[in-house]
């Protein structure tokens, strides 16, 4: 071999003996970034998880979403025997809400749930009386009530599921929701992510 080819060949080896190592930070870098962003998947977790438990927060605990389940055919065909349905508290409610509410301490049923209609709203204040009547009934509500009794009005129903979640609360169904964000968003291990290719460095000599 002569000088002029042992010079080339030793250039040739300590230019990809370069390349290599620039591809051995880069691989290097890579589990910084991994950490980085899974430091941010899990400040989201975090904070969507606080924000769906605020937002599923029983409205009996002062929350503004409620659950409720049906139970009877007053209200049929809008609402079935064990459709779950979620309510949510406005500031007031008018005639065609359906709402959920208790029924008022010195009534008949006092504290009982009823999610019927409201048919009729009276005119006083933060005072005003609500009467309801279900869809599916002949006659209207004996109870009387105001806005303090309401737990919320009707937005959305889960047919036939009332059964799973008898003698429960919206606290369950929230930390079931929870509980399934978290794991969706819960980053892995930084680890996980490298690649199983390890950079080649190129040794050469006489």
């Amino acid at each position: 071999m002569t000088p002029e080819h042992a010079q080339l060949e030793l250039s040739d080896a300590y230019q990809d003996s370069e390349e290599a190592g620039a591809m051995g930070a880069h691989t290097r870098a890579h589990p910084r970034e991994q950490r980085t962003l899974g430091g941010v998947r899990r400040i989201l977790g975090w904070v969507l998880l606080v924000v769906l438990i605020a937002l599923l927060w029983p409205a009996t605990w002062g929350g503004l979403v409620g659950v409720t389940i049906v139970n009877g055919q007053s209200m049929e065909p809008a609402y079935e025997t064990n459709d779950v349905v979620l309510t949510v508290r406005q500031m007031s409610y008018e005639v065609g809400d359906v709402v959920s509410y208790k029924v008022p301490q010195g009534q008949d049923g006092a504290g009982g749930r009823v999610i019927h209609r409201i048919i009729a709203k009276g005119d006083g204040g933060a005072d005003t009386s609500f009467t309801t009547q279900g869809d599916n009934n002949p006659s209207v509500d004996p109870w009387s009530f105001t806005t303090d009794d309401v737990v919320g009005e009707a937005a959305l129903r889960v047919p036939r599921i009332g059964a799973a979640f008898s003698g429960s609360n919206g606290l369950l169904l929230g930390a079931v929701a929870g509980v399934v964000v978290l794991v969706v968003l819960w980053p892995s291990r930084p680890g996980a992510h490298k690649s199983a290719q390890k950079p080649t460095v190129i040794r050469s000599g006489f």
